[in-house]
């Protein structure tokens, strides 16, 4: 499993992988929108300002299984950097081969190398819950709070 940023060659791949996400996350009940996500991601990708990463996750043919989409920013609050996870899956058949550790291992030290105070992940999916805790924990992260939804219905 090899690691390697993003290119515009990847966005047709990763439209239909985050379509798969999509369907298997709480987020099924939003419409997915393929125009949307390929402008979102060549937004990413094409980052101008270097305050966005998009890490891709190839099997031994090259083929991408996963991907983690994150930014830096200084918080609300303080001068300090954190930088935070936008995105971040591997496909269902391919999780348990090393690509999530790979992906959060490439993301730290691109942190890292940017001088930032705190790396935070959040999870809002609403799947497998307490897998990615204890992932999350044996990677020495810390539960700082939750996440909270409200459908109000309003919209398209």
């Amino acid at each position: 499993m090899k690691i390697r940023f993003a290119t515009l060659d990847d966005i047709p791949t990763f439209v239909g992988m985050a379509r798969t996400f999509h369907e298997l996350t709480r987020f099924r009940a939003y419409d997915y929108n393929p125009e949307r996500v390929a402008a979102n991601l060549q937004a990413v990708i094409e980052n101008p300002r270097g305050t966005h990463c998009f890490f891709v996750a190839v099997d031994e043919a090259g083929v991408p299984v996963g991907g983690l989409i994150g930014c830096v920013e200084s918080h609300f609050f303080s001068d300090k950097l954190v930088a935070s996870v936008i995105h971040y899956d591997v496909l269902p058949e391919k999780r348990m081969g090393g690509a999530g550790i790979k992906l959060l291992t490439a993301f730290k030290k691109w942190a890292e190398n940017r001088g930032v105070f705190e790396l935070a992940v959040g999870i809002n999916s609403g799947t497998d819950l307490p897998k990615i805790d204890s992932f999350l924990r044996k990677l020495g992260f810390q539960q700082t709070g939750g996440n909270y939804s409200m459908v109000l219905g309003g919209g398209k």
